[in-house]
């Protein structure tokens, strides 16, 4: 899935019990894509494609904004 982002950045991701966010770099959740809550301690599993194509998403909507500045 190619994208502008670097691997080592970090993603905040809630847990789907108590809403406490977990950070984790891209690349880290690319190979194992299961979480444990800090908070409430359950274990979780996190739709790497998805978060993906959040990201590719958010990706355009900037490039659009600069295209629309001139930019």
């Amino acid at each position: 899935m190619p994208t502008n982002l670097d691997r080592n950045a970090a993603v905040n991701i809630p847990c789907p019990k108590c809403g406490d966010k977990t950070e984790q770099t891209i690349a880290t959740l690319e190979l194992s894509p299961r979480l444990r809550c800090p908070t409430c301690l359950v274990l979780f599993r996190v739709d790497f494609k998805k978060i993906m194509q959040r990201i590719k998403e958010a990706e355009a909507k900037i490039e659009n904004q600069k295209r629309r500045m001139g930019g």
